[in-house]
């Protein structure tokens, strides 16, 4: 079973064992000023301080579970993790590195090291390592990867008695400390900024609620099934009954965020509320005690006498009856020493049965899959209280717990994608359609896993990346791995390789595992692989979890297994005598290091994708078939076939340019001039002007037009130099140099129009013709724009070509400046569903835009100026500036409309800076705004300033419909 990973993981005899990859979290500590200390004292005396440190480091490392390894010089190198991860190795890591700091300061009250007043400083960070046993005793050990050198790299940041440790790590344990503020910090040798916490102790909030309430709560949205359910039971608490309610779900699913909802509702109806939280860590009967503490008004720094005495007044205050139970209070908050009251379980029923005699009591059991014996022994003495509702969040592995069979069992599914997209409303404030698909897809609808993608978006990082997942929640899935059976989690390891969704029977030719096999069931128990949708097929619940698995793989197994796939798929379709699933070879060919099979699948990948529209897959295609290429030496016909690929990605991002297709090309351009190809460096320039054109800098794309047409001199007619000179003449017409556009424009429209053969649609006839239009409707001659759209719609035959969102969005523009709004709206909702369906981020936000602002001149809707807002935000992000000036327009004149003057001024000074760029469209509305906002507040400038500065604007475009509004203006404000 599994075989290409056990056998892979095993030695041979006599060899020592490989290293393995393990998820861990690594403790990096060091003496702080040790060159300093090292030339005070001298060489025995340091020796001996260095030994003292290691001891007390040893030991408190094994404290808190971890396990100290071999680290050089003045270092301590520490990892938790072993022999398995475990949920909260994160915390563990921090509290020994609290405790080495305190017991090294400590030191300082010793007569001997006074002098020197010793510190030491740390750094903490989680993730994957290679772990490599070594030929010394078995306490040692070598630690390897990206994750170790973090560590070290964020103890070298600290000063003394400083503590730092990467964001990632703590995830929601970062409650638990008191921290200083999240700050990115750049390390040697990474390229990016890592996020990092310093840690300056531990936390007074001792529940994930209560750091949630002061760090801001989740938006609660979804699960009102649930909430009713809860509500319906709580009536029938009311009404003298017992129960307890379990709301069971996997980590992540939402748990605690309803129960705590729910319990807020209750104490809005008058019930006594309370909570106690479960850890595996904690002391036993802790969320009794927890309970029990908040009954008294305990404080964590109450004084023992003050706490005792408040625990006698709290029981007679509830009913003088209770006093015969104090001694046992007082022995079970150890507020008095003896033995274990034996009568504790009749202390808490009596407490708890009296107050819910006042009013329904309602108690919060956190996390009990996590509690102790204790606890679970004294819940049952609880059995028939009247007018008691337990509530209890835990885990699946919890389930079939012995004695409390008579328990309601609430199941929490995952959010479905419609709660998935109220919740990225919340949480994201641009969720374009294809984000909230890649995280439908990543998330598995796991609130927990939906957030944290959230936050890796917000930092720029992809939905679904190879980093997708953070520091902590990949510990977390490690931990329930390690609790699968060496079988299992075998099985699941080989399933993560196959992909997110696993055909069965390649599962079982792969792994030697029937699907249907009691072991591959048990997954879906442990919430690992479930039965797929489609008949046949088995899928993971979470992507991420299959992403974290997958990274847990060392490469060598990795490989083997892509490779053993990719034959068997070959195998399989060749006996089947079907085509071959190019897209899945090329992705295990790519993941088994074979790169003459990944460039030839990824290119036929590639062209399958284009020839469906899925152009944000094919894109994807070609990049890797380029990437497989560059690794392969070079032989005959390789530049040709390089840049033929190159070609092919180009158009695939045609209708969506970004700026990661940038380097591609530069790459193009950098080979055609080391071979001195002339038209080979024109092709790439060409591209270069075309993506700079579609990112809105219409300067850099003339430039590279300019070189393309020089070196393409001697082949003026080459249909490359006529697509270079259309490629001008757009460029030309979004810097506002209409009358040149328009020479070149014709020029290309014409030849295209006598070389149509109509045997495909005329995709550079269609958008020059638009952008024609587009200069045409800005120069006030709108029948002819009319003219020009209708007839770029008609070359390529409707709606449905990718173009079609262009030609729209332009005619959509050209309706606003003509006044004629819901057209306007009409043109631009169109081509949003074009957009949508041609995967076009760009597009669809544009159309977003400008149906908000048509929405804005209809009926003044409010809904505009957020939509407006949001969409805008969106482009400023990816960094696209096409046409984003009249973005900034429009909310200037909105803002300033409705009075917020200095968002409105803001977004005007945005205009003006995209205008310094002769994105001009934009700024003689964003200077009529700003003339109104002058006249209202009496500015120092006078309105006629910055009128004057818009008609000089206006004239510049030779843009009629501007002058006119500009006109307007002055008369309104009897400039």
């Amino acid at each position: 079973m599994a075989k290409p990973v056990t056998e892979a993981r095993r030695p041979g005899p006599g060899a020592h064992p490989a290293p393995q990859r393990r998820t861990a979290t690594i403790l990096l500590s060091d003496l702080s000023n040790s060159s300093g200390i090292a030339e005070t004292l001298e060489a025995e005396e340091y020796s001996e301080l260095i030994d003292l440190l290691r001891a007390i480091y040893r030991r408190t490392v094994e404290a808190y579970g971890g396990r100290a390894g071999e680290a050089a010089g003045d270092e301590m190198l520490a990892a938790f993790g072993f022999p398995a991860p475990r949920e909260d190795d994160s915390r563990r890591a921090v509290d020994a590195a609290l405790e080495f700091r305190d017991a090294v300061r400590a030191l300082r009250e010793q007569p001997r090291w006074r002098l020197i007043a010793p510190s030491v400083h740390s750094g903490i960070h989680s993730g994957q390592i290679l772990f490599a046993s070594r030929d010394y005793p078995i306490d040692w050990f070598e630690l390897r990867g990206r994750t170790t050198i973090l560590a070290a790299r964020l103890c070298q940041r600290c000063g003394p008695d400083q503590i730092l440790v990467s964001e990632t790590t703590l995830g929601p344990k970062r409650y638990l400390f008191d921290t200083g503020p999240s700050r990115r910090i750049e390390l040697k040798g990474f390229s990016q900024p890592i996020a990092a916490l310093a840690i300056f102790g531990r936390s007074p909030v001792h529940s994930r609620y209560a750091a949630s309430r002061r760090s801001g709560l989740t938006p609660f949205v979804a699960r009102e099934s649930e909430l009713q359910a809860l509500s319906l039971t709580l009536d029938r608490v009311r009404e003298g009954a017992c129960r307890f309610v379990e709301l069971r779900g996997p980590a992540g699913e939402g748990k605690t965020r309803l129960a705590e909802e729910f319990l807020r509702q209750a104490a809005e109806q008058g019930c006594i509320v309370h909570r106690g939280e479960c850890d595996a860590t904690g002391e036993p009967l802790q969320p009794f005690l927890q309970m029990a503490r908040s009954i008294f008004r305990l404080g964590p720094l109450l004084p023992g006498d003050e706490a005792a005495e408040r625990v006698e007044d709290g029981l007679r205050e509830i009913d003088p009856g209770q006093m015969g139970h104090l001694p046992t209070w007082l022995r079970l908050l150890s507020l008095e020493s003896g033995d274990a009251a034996p009568d504790s379980a009749a202390a808490l029923r009596a407490l708890v049965a009296r107050l819910a005699r006042r009013h329904p009591f309602v108690l919060l059991l956190d996390d009990w899959h996590a509690a102790d014996d204790a606890s679970r022994a004294m819940l049952a003495a609880l059995r028939d209280v009247p007018s008691l509702f337990i509530l209890m969040t835990a885990r699946p592995e919890s389930a079939g717990e012995v004695g409390m069979r008579d328990r309601e069992i609430l199941r929490l599914p995952p959010f479905d994608d419609s709660e998935i997209a109220q919740l990225l409303a919340r949480l994201l404030p641009t969720p374009d359609p294809f984000l909230v698909r890649e995280i439908c897809e990543s998330s598995g609808g796991n609130p927990l896993f939906i957030e944290e993608i959230c936050h890796a978006v917000a930092s720029g990082e992809s939905a679904h990346g190879p980093r997708g997942a953070t520091s902590w929640l990949e510990v977390l899935v490690q931990s329930r791995l390690s609790r699968l059976t060496e079988a299992q989690a075998d099985l699941v390891r080989v399933a993560s390789v196959i992909g997110n969704t696993i055909p069965a029977w390649l599962f079982q030719t792969i792994s030697g595992c029937d699907s249907g096999d009691p072991v591959v069931a048990g997954l879906a128990e442990q919430d690992f692989i479930f039965p797929g949708e489609r008949e046949g097929t088995l899928r993971f619940k979470h992507g991420l979890t299959r992403e974290i698995v997958y990274r847990s793989i060392g490469l060598y197994e990795r490989q083997a297994l892509h490779l053993s796939i990719a034959h068997t798929l070959q195998a399989h379709m060749a006996q089947l005598a079907e085509d071959e699933p190019v897209e899945a070879l090329a992705y295990h060919f790519a993941g088994g290091g074979d790169a003459a099979a990944t460039a030839l699948y990824a290119e036929l990948a590639g062209d399958k994708a284009m020839a469906v529209s899925a152009l944000d897959r094919a894109q994807a295609h070609y990049r890797a078939a380029l990437t497989a290429l560059d690794r392969l030496p070079a032989e005959a016909g390789a530049a040709e076939r390089w840049d033929r690929i190159a070609q092919s990605f180009g158009l695939a991002g045609v209708f969506d340019p970004s700026r990661d297709q940038l380097p591609i090309f530069e790459r193009a351009l950098e080979r055609a001039r080391a071979r001195r190809d002339r038209t080979a460096a024109a092709r790439a320039q060409y591209w270069l002007a075309y993506i700079y054109y579609g990112l809105g800098e219409p300067v850099i794309a003339i430039r590279y037009c300019e070189r393309a047409l020089a070196a393409l001199r001697d082949a003026p007619d080459d249909p490359l130099a006529v697509q270079v000179r259309a490629t001008l003449g757009q460029a030309k017409a979004a810097a506002g140099d209409y009358e040149a556009a328009l020479i070149l424009l014709e020029e290309a429209i014409e030849v295209k129009r006598r070389h149509r053969t109509g045997a495909r649609p005329p995709i550079g006839f269609a958008y020059s013709l638009s952008c024609k239009a587009f200069a045409l409707g800005d120069m006030g001659r709108f029948a002819e724009a009319d003219a020009c759209f209708r007839e770029a719609l008609a070359s390529i035959g409707g709606l449905r070509h990718e173009v079609a969102v262009s030609v729209l969005n332009q005619h959509a523009v050209v309706s606003l400046w003509e006044g004629r709004f819901e057209q306007a709206l009409r043109l631009a909702d169109e081509g949003m569903r074009a957009a949508e369906r041609a995967r076009s981020q760009y597009s669809v936000a544009m159309s977003r835009s400008i149906c908000a602002f048509a929405r804005w001149e209809i009926d003044c809707d409010p809904d505009a100026v957020s939509t407006l807002v949001e969409t805008t935000a969106w482009l400023e992000a990816k960094r696209r500036g096409q046409f984003t000036s009249l973005n900034y327009g429009w909310l200037a004149e909105m803002m300033i409309g409705l009075g917020r003057c200095r968002e409105g001024c803001r977004y005007a000074a945005r205009a003006l800076r995209r205008a310094r760029k002769n994105d001009r469209l934009g700024e003689a509305m964003a200077l009529r705004a700003m003339a109104r906002a002058a006249s209202a507040h009496r500015w120092p400038r006078a309105p006629a300033h910055y009128l004057n500065r818009a008609l000089r604007s206006a004239r510049a475009r030779g843009s009629p419909h501007e002058l006119e509004a500009i006109e307007r203006c002055r008369a309104q404000l009897g400039v």
